[in-house]
């Protein structure tokens, strides 16, 4: 019997863009409002994170249950709405982890094919 397309498909545990890999990098062990991560995220980035592009990909990781939310207590001074906090859950961070390893990985064999060592 063929295996359907879905069943080729790797997990999606292991497949989160450059975006989402920080975002869940910066979240793991506490959680952060929005302009907080922006602002752990952005000091050295060649381009800034915008609040366009984190919302997606907050919104893609919640989909696929890589963080939650919860609403603040307090409210904002400037607007008055309340904040959202978000935490990466056990699931993100064992896809954090699969991707970094992954990467780890892929490190030292490039490395070791020119010679060098980790």
């Amino acid at each position: 019997m063929p295996k359907s397309k879905k069943e080729d498909q790797e997990p999606d545990i292991a497949r989160l863009s450059a975006i989402d890999e920080d975002v869940l990098t910066v979240l793991l062990g506490r959680e952060l409002y929005g302009l907080e991560i922006l602002d752990e995220l952005n000091p050295g980035r060649p381009t800034p994170l915008r609040f366009g592009s984190l919302y997606p990909a907050l919104n893609r990781l919640e989909k696929k249950g890589f963080v939650s939310w919860r609403w603040g207590d307090e409210v904002d001074e400037s607007g008055g709405a309340r904040r959202k906090y978000y935490k990466v859950t056990g699931l993100g961070a064992t896809a954090l982890n699969a991707v970094q390893s992954y990467r780890m990985a892929l490190a030292q064999r490039a490395a070791a094919g020119a010679g060098l060592v980790l």
